[in-house]
C-alpha cells in the first residue's frame, strides 16, 4: 500500500483536527459534519474514576468507637433494671376532706392498676398542688387509705392526677416491716443479622481488564462492594426493623433491629414540631428525657440542613467536642444546654432516597450513645471477604466470584433516654 497523496483543504481536511478523533469518540456522535474516528490514538480517559456518592459516615465512626460485644449466639437478650419507684396515678375523683384540729382525717383513693405495685403502707405521697403530704394507711386491691398530717386536710382529686412518692416513714418500737421490695427488670432482645455482596468475573473477562484497562475500574468496583455493604450496616443501624424474612428459594433470615423502630417500639418521646418550634420543642424533649448525669452528652443526628438550623439557634460556630479517643479527629461541633452537652453528627446519607423514606431528610435523632453497643457473634469477624476458586485451582468453574460479609446489631439499653424529631 503507497502512501495517500491529497491537496490540503480548510483545517487540512480530509484530515486535521476535525477528523482527529479517537474511536467512540462523543464528539463524533456531537457534529453535524461527520467527523472521522481513527485507531491510531487513544481515548483520553482519567485513570481514576471520581466517587459521586455521599460519604458521611460519621455516625458509624461514632458507634464504632465503642468495641463490639461478642455474643455466643444470633439472638441475644439482655436486662435492664427501672428507677425503683414510680409515681402514683389516680383513677376516680375523690371528694376532700377538711381538717380537723388536733386530728388527722383520712381519704380512700383509687389508684390505676399500673400502680399498685408501686405502693405500700406506711409511704409518704406528696400531692399535685406540691402542697400537701399524706401517709398510706392501707391498700386494698385498687383502694389506698390515707391519713393527713395532723391539723391538715386533704385536697380533693382528680382522675388522672399524679402523687410522688416521697419515702417510707418508720416509727420507734415497730414489730412489723410494711415496705417489702424487689428489683424489677425489663427484658430487651435483638438478632444479628448476617449481610453478603458479592461479583462475579469469568477467568477471560477479567484478564482483560487486567491487560488492557483504561481505567482503575477494578479497584473502584471491590471498592464500591465493600462501601456497599457499610451502608447496609449504616441503614440497618438506624432502620433495621426486627424479625424474620422468608428469602428467595425458601431461605429464612433473621433481621436486626436498629435504632430508630427500637426507640418508637420502646415508647421514646418522638414528637413533631415545624422550624419555627424547634428550639421550644427540643429543649422541652430533651430536659424530659435527661438521665445523665451533669455534663453528660448526647449525640443529635442529622441532615446538614437541619444541624445547620440547630447553629442558628445556639450560634456557638467556635465549640469543638473534644473527648479523649478516637472520636476527636470528626472535628464535631457540640452545643450546651444547661448541665447537657450534645454532640452535631451529619448523617446526609439519610436524604438518599435509595436508603431512607423522605421523612428522614428532616428526621433528628438524640441518642445517649453510651447506651448504644455495637454487637457482633464471637468467632466470626464484623467484616471479612474472599474469593472463591476457579479452573486455575483445579474447581469446575470458570469463574471467580470475590465477596464481603458483614455481620451487625446493637445492645441499645434505655431507649427512654433517647429521642427523636419530625420537623414538618
Amino acid at each position: 500500500m503507497s502512501d495517500t497523496l491529497y491537496t490540503p483543504g480548510i483545517g487540512n481536511s480530509p484530515f486535521g483536527n476535525l477528523n482527529t478523533n479517537p474511536q467512540g469518540s462523543f464528539y463524533g456522535l456531537e457534529s453535524e459534519y461527520s467527523p472521522a474516528e481513527l485507531n491510531l490514538i487513544q481515548k483520553d480517559i482519567k485513570r481514576i474514576i471520581f466517587d459521586a456518592a455521599p460519604a458521611q459516615f460519621d455516625s458509624l465512626k461514632v458507634a464504632f468507637s465503642k468495641p463490639f460485644i461478642d455474643k455466643n449466639l444470633d439472638e441475644f437478650e439482655y436486662l435492664e433494671h427501672s428507677f425503683g419507684r414510680s409515681p402514683l396515678v389516680a383513677a376516680a375523683n375523690t371528694a376532700a376532706q377538711a381538717a380537723t384540729p388536733g386530728a388527722h382525717v383520712t381519704q380512700t383513693l383509687t389508684i390505676t392498676a399500673g400502680s399498685v405495685n408501686y405502693v405500700s403502707p406506711d409511704l409518704i405521697i406528696v400531692y399535685p398542688d406540691g402542697i400537701t403530704h399524706g401517709v398510706i394507711a392501707s391498700v386494698t386491691g385498687t383502694s389506698i387509705v390515707v391519713n393527713s398530717l395532723t391539723n391538715e386536710g386533704l385536697p380533693a382529686v382528680t382522675t388522672g392526677d399524679v402523687f410522688a412518692i416521697q419515702s417510707t416513714l418508720r416509727s420507734d418500737g415497730m414489730d412489723y416491716f410494711s415496705t417489702y421490695q424487689r428489683t424489677e427488670t425489663i427484658t430487651r432482645y435483638n438478632y444479628i443479622q448476617f449481610m453478603l455482596r458479592a461479583q462475579r468475573w469469568t477467568s477471560i473477562e477479567l484478564q482483560k481488564f487486567i491487560n488492557a484497562g483504561t481505567t482503575n475500574y477494578l479497584e473502584v468496583n471491590k471498592a464500591e462492594k465493600l462501601k456497599q455493604l457499610r451502608v447496609d450496616v449504616f441503614n440497618s443501624y438506624w432502620n433495621g426493623k426486627r424479625g424474620e424474612f422468608t428469602m428467595s428459594n425458601g431461605y429464612v433470615a433473621k433481621a436486626m433491629g436498629g435504632v430508630l423502630p427500637t426507640m418508637l417500639a420502646a415508647g421514646s418521646a418522638n414528637p413533631s414540631t415545624t422550624l419555627a418550634g424547634l428550639q421550644a420543642t427540643f429543649e422541652t424533649t430533651a430536659f424530659q428525657t435527661n438521665f445523665k448525669s451533669d455534663g453528660g452528652t448526647r449525640f443529635v443526628y442529622g441532615t446538614d440542613e437541619i444541624l445547620n438550623e440547630f447553629s442558628k439557634i445556639y450560634k456557638q460556630p467556635g465549640l469543638r467536642y473534644e473527648p479523649n479517643n478516637e472520636l476527636a479527629n470528626l472535628k464535631l461541633g457540640m452545643i450546651k444546654l444547661g448541665t447537657m452537652n450534645f454532640v452535631l453528627v451529619p448523617c446526609e446519607l439519610w436524604r438518599e432516597e435509595s436508603c431512607f423514606d423522605s421523612t428522614w431528610a428532616r428526621r433528628i435523632i438524640v441518642l445517649d450513645q453510651e447506651t448504644v453497643n455495637p454487637v457482633k457473634m464471637r468467632g466470626i469477624p464484623a467484616m471479612n471477604m474472599g474469593q472463591t476458586d476457579d479452573l486455575s485451582k483445579g474447581v469446575n468453574r470458570d469463574y471467580i466470584d470475590y465477596w464481603n460479609t458483614a455481620q451487625f446489631s446493637i445492645e441499645f439499653n434505655n431507649p427512654l433516654a433517647s429521642f427523636s424529631m419530625n420537623i414538618l
